[in-house]
């Protein structure tokens, strides 16, 4: 009864561990984002940059050692590369997201930079997990 529950688990177990990393590293984005408006008293947007440079730092340590399980240094400057590139892709969607919900639709700064950073999440994963951290058999899947 419980064996097809746990082979999807096992067979998705990176997309288990990536999200969990999502957790946290949105927790990290979210409250430095938050802290540059409340605290800082930074602009939306400014705030939204500096909170998701962070992100990317500490989403490359954890998705590069525990997520995909790429260790050592071999592959780092591709790696660092492509994840940068996937990065500004996934960062770009989200940013263009944020400035529809606030400067369009007038949605609340605060709720919408949350919004927002669900369409950074799901083109995130599937980029770093089938081209920066892939195998090449798996880049063929694409």
């Amino acid at each position: 009864m419980f064996k097809p529950i746990i082979k999807i688990i096992k067979s998705n177990f990176s997309m288990f561990k990536y999200i969990a990393v999502g957790v946290l590293n949105t927790l990290i984005s979210l409250l430095t984002i938050w802290f540059c408006m409340l605290v800082l008293k930074i602009a939306y947007d400014v705030s939204n940059i500096i909170g998701y440079i962070i992100g990317f730092i500490n989403s490359f340590i954890w998705n590069k050692i525990w997520v995909f399980r790429k260790k050592g240094s071999k592959n780092l400057p591709k790696e660092l590369i492509l994840f940068l590139s996937v990065f500004i892709v996934c960062y770009l969607i989200q940013f263009i997201g944020l400035k529809i919900m606030v400067e369009q639709f007038h949605w609340n700064e605060y709720l919408s930079q949350l919004l927002a950073m669900i369409l950074y999440t799901i083109p995130g994963y599937l980029l770093n997990r089938f081209i920066t951290f892939s195998d090449k058999k798996e880049r063929n899947i694409l």
